[in-house]
């Protein structure tokens, strides 16, 4: 009787050992792995486990949990909104202004677009530095994901968003050649 219950105890302290191990090996990169370890591990869980595991419980476990990239945020002064632009609307007046003004104050009132147009002209760089930058940032996340996509076997995002475009295409050209029950066609007359 003594024997029974210490090798009850040695087969209980093995299983704990092997669903440690198991949960870690299912820790791991499952790109990296053999999918028969794998799923031995799958099974190991499952097979002591108190509530049996689904299909789909399995099915994640094999595939692995597969953290994305980690993508940086877009530098803070990129963000910086545009400052409103005021030039067109300052031209609109100096033309209307124009129509009635004497020679003096046409000039005085150029003058000041002038300054108008310079100090603007100053915003409007710094806005396509910040433009830039942005498109700078959006690039390096595009080749961040595609790099990371490719790495694990999957499909690069823009074949991914233009096999929806295209399924949304064709399911508005069918939505629009099918006739609407509720509707009703009038014959053509010659």
């Amino acid at each position: 009787m003594g024997n029974f219950v210490q090798k009850q105890f040695a087969e209980e302290g093995l299983k704990k050992d092997y669903v440690s191990i198991a949960a870690g090996i299912l820790k791991g990169d499952p790109s990296t792995q053999e999918p028969d370890l794998r799923q031995w591990a799958v099974n190991m869980l499952d097979s002591n486990s108190p509530i049996p595991f689904s299909k789909q419980a399995k099915d994640g476990l094999l595939k692995g949990i597969v953290a994305g990239p980690a993508i940086p945020p877009p530098i803070p002064s990129c963000m910086k909104p545009p400052k409103k632009r005021t030039v067109l609307e300052e031209y609109k007046k100096l033309a209307d202004f124009s129509q009635t003004a004497d020679a003096n104050s046409l000039l005085q009132a150029f003058n000041k677009f002038s300054d108008i147009v310079k100090k603007e002209e100053v915003d409007a760089l710094y806005s396509a530095a910040n433009l830039s930058c942005m498109q700078t940032w959006a690039k390096l996340v595009v080749e961040i994901d595609n790099d990371f996509r490719k790495s694990i076997g999957a499909a690069d995002s823009k074949s991914i968003y233009d096999g929806l475009q295209k399924e949304i295409m064709e399911n508005s050209a069918a939505s629009v050649a099918k006739p609407n029950a509720h509707s009703h066609t009038v014959p053509s007359t010659p």
